[in-house]
């Protein structure tokens, strides 16, 4: 068969293009699909200012937070009772309590005495501030948490762990926040994967309840975040239960509960991703500093006894998925140019397939002619 010696290659190309872009929207719908900031009304996952009070259905306080809250979102209390939001109004939110929760199951995997591995810190929002210390609440791009985020960095060294902390700024403190700082967890992950990662934050609201004395200090607590909207919450949720009862067996109450919202907060990218809220703007500092140097303290016992991780960053399942689309629509149009031989003859298998679909052809081997 002579082949037509106009081969439409750059129609392929694009063609190629397009089905690669076609798998990057279907990225962008999957993670819309999960949740995103502008579905809050300050197009942001935190509050502007304030801060929301979670109550039981009798109006007791079971915690403050700065995250914005949607129903469905989720608390896991110090004593493991999962608590679910049932309404918001305002600056206040009433939860439904739903049982104490089963006890995780033993791993099978001993805790080593030591460990080795990287433990990566990073900041989404590296502009919060502690006001007793910094004199503000927000420094652009040098934020009081990265000084908490060195802390438990120097504090993960001692343990014989290494530390990879990442200061870059991703300011400003706006929704875009996350995709940039998701740029900044994909470099961490790729280029000498850790065996855990930790997004640092400062949260917000009253400092009484982000505060307890360990060992004759004043420290202050965390909260750990969990995206409920991402594919990986399944591992996510039961890396931070291990880390929640490692280090409250140690100092009871460190770690004040576990809090799933409505989003990803980037942990699709990886099973052992966690976000860190430690303290308030009202905490000092110094002793948000010492809360997570504790934590750190733990986190050797936890890594080791979990074992390694079964996957590292790759985009997840999602993003297989995606470029296989890419692939599979360019492939198809090479197919059917290499066994057709020309653009005429491709067109006409095309229209075969799918009906000409009230679609006019021009200049095909019939002539000119109308779809039925």
């Amino acid at each position: 068969m002579k082949r037509n010696a106009r081969a439409p290659w750059g129609l392929l190309i694009i063609l190629f293009v397009l089905g690669l872009l076609g798998s990057r929207y279907y990225l962008a719908l999957v993670r819309t699909q999960a949740g995103t900031a502008s579905d809050s009304p300050t197009g942001s996952w935190e509050k502007g200012d304030g801060y929301f009070t979670v109550k039981d259905p009798d109006g007791n306080i079971l915690f403050h937070t700065g995250h914005y809250l949607f129903e469905g979102d989720e608390y896991i209390d110090e004593n493991d009772v999962r608590w679910v939001i049932q309404r918001v109004e305002g600056d206040t939110a009433t939860a439904a309590s739903q049982g104490k929760m089963e006890a995780l199951p033993s791993t099978g995997i001993a805790a080593a005495s030591t460990t080795t591995g990287k433990i990566a810190i990073y900041h989404t929002h590296s502009d919060e501030s502690y006001i007793p210390d910094d004199g503000s609440d927000a420094i652009p791009g040098a934020g009081g948490v990265i000084k908490v985020g060195s802390s438990m960095a120097d504090a993960l060294e001692k343990t014989g762990l290494i530390p990879r902390h990442d200061k870059t700024p991703h300011d400003p403190h706006d929704a875009a926040a996350y995709d940039r700082s998701r740029r900044t967890a994909q470099r961490l992950l790729r280029s000498d994967p850790p065996l855990a990662i930790f997004d640092v934050h400062r949260d917000a609201g009253p400092p009484e309840p982000y505060l307890t004395e360990q060992r004759g200090e004043v420290v202050a607590r965390a909260m750990i975040v969990v995206g409920r909207q991402n594919p990986k919450i399944r591992a996510n949720l039961e890396f931070a239960r291990r880390l929640k009862d490692a280090v409250n067996s140690k100092y009871p109450g460190l770690i004040k509960g576990i809090f799933m919202g409505k989003a990803d907060f980037n942990q699709d990218l990886f099973e052992r991703s966690l976000l860190l809220e430690v303290g308030t703007e009202k905490t000092p500092r110094a002793a948000a500093e010492r809360g997570v140097q504790l934590i750190a303290g733990v986190l050797p016992q936890v890594v080791s006894a979990v074992g390694p991780a079964a996957g590292r960053e790759s985009g997840g399942a999602g993003r297989t998925i995606a470029w296989l689309i890419g692939v599979v629509v360019a492939g198809v149009f090479i197919y059917l140019w290499v066994s057709t031989g020309s653009w005429e003859e491709m067109k006409a298998k095309i229209l075969g397939w799918f009906g000409t679909g009230g679609v006019k052809m021009r200049g095909g081997r019939g002539g000119e002619g109308e779809g039925s």
